[in-house]
């Protein structure tokens, strides 16, 4: 396998008119041992991307998880829902063995310049990421996801030295390994691919409900600066929230996800 794997492992292909075939892989597992829920919206807007060719650029993604991917053959069925003049509207649905695995609906549209745009927000503050803490250079084993994304961290978290801090939230460096050129579908996959910030409150497994990612642009080659946290835990459901910054520091995508604690 070449070092284009995300490209190989997100592909699909044309079976039907509104239906593609693809394979799911366990290279993007997580610790659960099934294909990361990132992984898997990558996957479906890409190939819905490819449906709606000429729609322009997804802007948003909404995906709802039905049950738990396996590795292997799975097919995607799409729809265009609206074609409106700036904004077209498709969905898609994953299935495997003839069961909804995950459900998604996207907005895409044209990126003309000189439209308004203002930050107020600011990219974490991160030591270089040379300079930062590799995981598997400390023993992390690079398996699954933790083999397909790298990750550089300003010290080792509290959960991974049996000490979480209580705080459930992480700033870190990731980019595709070897710093693979990330597209649209990738930054969705960004928005998902680090270990829950729930952790750091002593939580070892949650899982997400729903995704949505917003994607504002392409980031510059490089590092992507991410900031997530979870500020409410409700009967077992939390909230997790993630901005990716390029390295020229901007803001090049956000999310927002629900997930239930199965611990």
């Amino acid at each position: 396998m070449t070092d284009d794997t995300y490209a190989h492992d997100t592909s699909s292909r044309s079976i039907a008119p509104g239906r593609r075939a693809l394979t799911l892989t366990d290279r993007w597992n997580t610790p659960l041992g099934k294909p990361n829920g990132g992984y898997l919206l990558a996957a479906m807007l890409r190939g819905l991307a490819a449906e709606v060719d000429g729609a322009g650029d997804p802007l948003v993604a909404s995906v709802s998880y039905l049950r738990s991917p396996e590795a292997g053959d799975a097919e995607l069925a799409t729809e265009i829902i609206r074609t409106g003049r700036r904004v077209q509207t498709a969905s898609a649905t994953l299935t495997q063995e003839g069961k909804g695995v995950a459900h998604l609906v996207a907005n895409f549209a044209g990126r003309p310049d000189g439209g308004r745009t203002e930050e107020f927000g600011q990219a974490p503050e991160l030591p270089d990421p040379e300079k930062c803490f590799d995981p598997l250079a400390s023993g992390m084993k690079a398996e699954g996801i933790f083999g397909q994304v790298e990750y550089r961290l300003p010290a080792a978290p509290g959960w991974a030295t049996g000490a979480p801090s209580g705080d459930p939230s992480a700033l870190l460096w990731q980019r595709l390994r070897g710093g693979r050129e990330v597209d649209f579908p990738a930054l969705a996959l960004l928005c998902d691919s680090y270990a829950p910030p729930v952790m750091e409150i002593g939580e070892s497994v949650s899982m997400t409900v729903q995704l949505s990612v917003h994607l504002h642009r392409l980031p510059a080659p490089g590092w992507i600066a991410t900031r997530l946290h979870t500020r409410h835990l409700v009967n077992g459901f939390h909230e997790e929230d993630c901005e990716l910054w390029d390295g020229e520091g901007r803001l090049v995508a956000q999310s927002r996800q629900l997930a239930i604690l199965l611990g």
